[in-house]
C-alpha cells in the first residue's frame, strides 16, 4: 500500500473530492486527506495551524506528499486573494516546508501554486469587497498599464481611458491590491526556489487567469524569467488549469510509483479540434492538452497501436458555447466535425483491445448531450475507462488523464462505474442541465440569486437531486443496466448555482 498524503486547493469537492474518487479504483492507493473542518469554507481560512499539525502526524510512512501551496501558507484559494498576512509570516510558512522534507527525506514532494488571478468582472463573490464595483477598474487599469509597458504607448483611446479610470479607482484598494499580489509573487519565486534545491520533486503553477494583458500577465512574465534563471523547467511546469491539479499530481505520482510514462492517443472530433482556443483560455487546444500530459508524466504518440490508451476529446467544430445552450448549437457543431464517425472510432479502438477515456471539451462548463446520447445508443458507456466534461476544458482534460491512469487495469470494476456516474450526474445531468433548469425555478424569489441560495439549500438540493436522477434514468437506455443508485444527495458547498457536491453509491 502506498500512502500519500494529499492536502488540496480548497474545500469544494472538486478539489477534495474528485481525486479521492479516482484514487479508489486502484487497491495500492491509500489517500490521506484532512478532515473538511480544519480546512474552512470558501472565504473563511483554514486552520493553517492544524494543517501543519495534520501534516506532521501523518507525513511518517507516506511515500509521496501531494500539496497546495494556497491552502498551506494562505489557508485556501479564496484567502490568498484576501489575506492581509505579511511577507514575513509568509516566508517562515514557506521555510516550514523545507524543514519537513529536511525531517522527512525519502516523501517526494509534488506541490501546486497558482499565480494570483485578475477576473474581468465587477463581483466580490470570490474576491475583495471592493471588488463588486471596481474589479473591471482594476482589470482594465492592470491591462492598460501592462500593455503601456510591453508596447511602448498606448493609442489616445486607452491613454484615456487609464487617465479615466486612474482618476475613479480609489487609491487604497488599488495599493491593496497591488501589495497582496507582490507578497504572492514572492511566495511564488521562493517556492520555485526550493523546486531548485532539491526540496519539491515536482511544481505545478497552473493559471485560471489566461488575459494577454494585467497584473496576472505581469507576474507570469517574472516567474517564467525565474524557472528560467534556475533552469527548473524540468521539475516546475506552468500551463492553463487550477481545480484539476490534485488530480494532475496524482496522476504524475502515479505514473513514477509504477516507473511507466503513459503512452496517449488522441482521438478528436473535429479537423479543428487542435486548433481551437477554448472559452475562458489564451492558447489552442493542443498546446494545452501537450502540457497537461507532460505534467501528468504521459506522452502523445501518433499511432493507436502503440498507446497505453486512447483520450477521446470532443471539441466544437469551430464555435464553441456554453453548455447550458447546447440545444441551440451553433451550425459548424454539425458541418466542422462528425460526432458519428467520432463515436464509432471510439468503438473500434475498444475493439482494438484500447482503453478510451473521453475528454468532453466541445462546450464549456458541461458535457454534450449529442454524445452522451450517442455513446449510449453505441453500448460504449460500460466500455469506457472514464469520463469528464466539467467547467473549463483544462479542468476536463487534466481530470480525464488521472481518471484514464487508474482505471486502465484497475480490478476495481465497481469503482471504475461510479466514477463515470458521479461524473455524469455532475458534469452532465447537473452542469447541462439542472443547473439551468435550477436557477430558472428558484431565483428572484425568497431573495435567492445565483450567487446564494438564501438559507433555502434544503429544497433547492431536493429540487436538483429529483431532476439530475429523473434525466440519468430516463437518458441510458443502452448502459449501466446491472447498476442501481443505492444512494444519491446533493449540496452545494458554497452556497451557490455554480457547483454542487454529491454523494454517491451505486449497487
Amino acid at each position: 500500500m502506498n500512502k500519500i498524503l494529499y492536502l488540496p486547493l480548497d474545500e469544494r469537492p472538486c478539489n477534495y473530492e474528485y481525486p479521492k474518487l479516482i484514487a479508489t479504483m486502484q487497491e495500492s492507493i491509500d489517500l490521506i486527506i484532512p478532515e473538511l473542518e480544519i480546512l474552512g469554507c470558501k472565504k473563511k481560512s483554514a486552520n493553517i495551524d492544524a494543517v501543519w499539525h495534520f501534516l506532521y502526524t501523518h507525513i511518517q510512512g507516506a511515500s509521496a506528499a501531494i500539496l497546495s501551496i494556497e491552502t498551506l501558507i494562505y489557508g485556501g484559494l479564496l484567502p490568498s486573494r484576501l489575506h492581509q498576512e505579511s511577507l514575513e509570516t509568509l516566508l517562515e510558512r514557506v521555510e516550514m516546508l523545507k524543514n519537513l522534507k529536511l525531517a522527512n527525506p525519502t516523501v517526494k514532494f509534488y506541490l501546486s501554486n497558482l499565480i494570483m488571478r485578475t477576473p474581468k468582472y465587477n463581483s466580490s463573490d470570490e474576491e475583495p469587497d471592493y471588488y463588486e464595483e471596481y474589479g473591471v477598474d482594476i482589470y482594465s487599469y492592470s491591462a492598460l498599464v501592462d500593455k503601456k509597458e510591453r508596447q511602448g504607448e498606448l493609442s489616445c483611446e486607452e491613454e484615456c481611458e487609464l487617465k479615466t479610470i486612474t482618476k475613479r479607482l480609489p487609491k487604497a484598494h488599488l495599493d491593496d491590491y497591488s501589495s497582496r499580489r507582490k507578497k504572492n509573487l514572492e511566495v511564488n519565486k521562493r517556492v520555485i526556489e526550493l523546486a531548485n534545491e532539491g526540496v519539491i520533486e515536482f511544481l505545478a503553477i497552473p493559471q485560471d487567469d489566461s488575459a494577454p494583458y494585467g497584473f496576472t500577465a505581469m507576474d507570469q512574465k517574472e516567474v517564467v524569467a525565474h524557472i528560467c534563471k534556475l533552469r527548473v523547467q524540468k521539475r516546475v511546469h506552468m500551463y492553463p488549469g487550477a481545480d484539476e491539479v490534485g488530480c494532475t499530481l496524482l496522476a504524475r505520482y502515479f505514473s513514477t510509483l509504477h516507473q511507466k510514462q503513459f503512452k496517449i492517443y488522441p482521438l478528436f472530433s473535429s479537423v479543428n479540434s487542435k486548433t481551437i482556443i477554448p472559452l475562458y483560455e489564451d492558447r489552442p487546444l493542443y498546446e494545452s492538452l501537450k502540457a497537461h500530459i507532460t505534467a501528468a508524466n504521459g506522452i502523445l504518440v501518433d499511432a493507436i497501436e502503440s498507446c497505453d490508451f486512447v483520450l477521446a476529446i470532443n471539441t466544437a467544430g469551430q464555435v464553441l458555447q456554453e453548455a447550458w445552450d447546447d440545444e441551440h448549437k451553433d451550425i459548424t457543431y454539425s458541418s466542422f466535425r462528425n460526432l458519428r464517425e467520432f463515436t464509432s472510432q471510439i468503438g473500434y479502438a475498444y475493439l482494438q483491445g484500447k482503453g478510451v477515456c473521453v475528454a468532453d471539451v466541445a462546450f464549456a462548463n458541461g458535457g454534450e448531450s449529442e454524445l452522451i446520447y450517442l455513446l449510449d445508443d453505441y453500448h460504449l458507456w460500460d466500455k469506457l475507462l472514464g469520463y469528464a466534461g466539467w467547467n473549463t476544458s483544462c479542468n476536463t482534460i487534466g481530470t480525464a488523464i488521472c481518471t484514464a491512469y487508474f482505471a486502465l487495469n484497475s480490478t476495481r470494476i465497481q469503482q471504475v462505474s461510479e466514477n463515470k456516474i458521479y461524473r455524469l450526474l455532475e458534469d452532465w445531468t447537473y452542469q447541462t442541465k439542472v443547473r439551468k433548469a435550477a436557477g430558472e425555478q428558484f431565483i428572484g424569489s425568497d431573495g435567492i440569486t445565483y450567487f446564494s441560495l438564501n438559507g433555502h439549500n434544503k429544497k433547492v438540493n431536493e429540487f436538483m437531486k429529483k431532476e439530475m436522477l429523473d434525466l440519468f434514468n430516463t437518458t441510458f437506455k443502452q448502459s449501466f443496466l446491472d447498476t442501481r443508485i443505492t444512494h444519491f444527495e446533493v449540496f452545494s458547498p458554497w452556497n451557490r448555482f455554480f457547483e454542487i457536491g454529491l454523494t454517491l453509491k451505486i449497487d
